[in-house]
């Protein structure tokens, strides 16, 4: 068990209040399955939390499961369970509600995400959305899984419907992460540059959210804007989005670079 002393050393170098608080919140659960001897989960976590919790339990030694629904998912949720228990039903905790449109084609991520906000949910309680040609589709807790279905009736200026699908379908299996594809320019293979480029940023408002920690380069914490990008490379920019490197097409007379960049729908 981590003691109330521990707690504070170990969340004490975490400078966002929030995401202290989060985690303050992760060790308690933590505690509470070794004091009740019952399953815990904690909410659903970016790479950033994910990065800080995972490191603060391995330091402890403390047994932990670590689960994405899907294999293309970038939030999840960690588990703590009892010595007794060997196989979790995790469609207990996790819902997946697939939300169909007239015409899904014209909203986009942000619509989806945008309109279960509205509703006052919190974002720690919405998994990753999958937004297809016929249907998008986006994991949420299981307790407010009711209260999406009752109240979600419009997304953008579309009306929707709303149903739940079970996790383990293949259905749920058969979701994957659909991109965008455009041909950026680029001054060099800094990733500073790219990220400034896709995401319409100056130089400068790149460097200090890569300095801050908002990038994850193959889901490993990236803090140095000079670092090289290099094709297959999976990008994840905190609030501004994720995006895979594509093929360089070729280089300019002034040396800069053409390549391929997908970006996550």
């Amino acid at each position: 068990m981590i003691t109330k002393q521990s707690k504070q050393d170990l969340i004490s170098n975490i400078k966002d209040k929030d995401e202290r608080m989060k985690i303050a919140n992760i060790i308690d659960k933590c505690n509470k399955c070794e004091v009740m001897s019952k399953v815990t989960a904690t909410v659903f976590l970016d790479l950033s939390e994910k990065a800080k919790v995972v490191a603060i339990l391995n330091n402890q030694k403390i047994k932990y499961e670590l689960y994405y629904p899907n294999e293309y998912c970038e939030k999840c949720i960690i588990f703590f369970l009892p010595d007794y228990m060997e196989k979790l039903e995790y469609s207990n905790y996790i819902s997946c509600i697939k939300i169909v449109a007239k015409d899904t084609s014209k909203l986009k991520h942000k619509d989806f995400m945008g309109s279960i906000y509205a509703l006052g949910i919190k974002n720690e309680f919405i998994g990753d959305i999958f937004v297809t040609q016929k249907a998008s589709y986006v994991y949420v807790l299981k307790e407010v899984e009711n209260y999406i279905l009752e109240n979600l009736f419009k997304v953008g200026n579309q009306e929707v419907e709303c149903e739940s699908i079970d996790i383990s379908s293949q259905e749920a299996k058969d979701l994957k992460v659909e991109y965008i594809s455009k041909t950026y320019i680029i001054p060099s293979r800094r990733i500073d540059a790219l990220l400034s480029e896709v995401y319409n940023l100056s130089r400068k408002e790149a460097k200090d959210k890569i300095v801050a920690g908002d990038l994850y380069i193959n889901s490993a914490g990236c803090i140095n804007p000079a670092v090289q990008f290099f094709e297959g490379d999976i990008v994840s920019f905190r609030k501004c989005g994720k995006l895979k490197v594509g093929q360089e097409i070729r280089t300019t007379k002034s040396g800069n670079i053409c390549i391929d960049i997908h970006r996550y729908k």
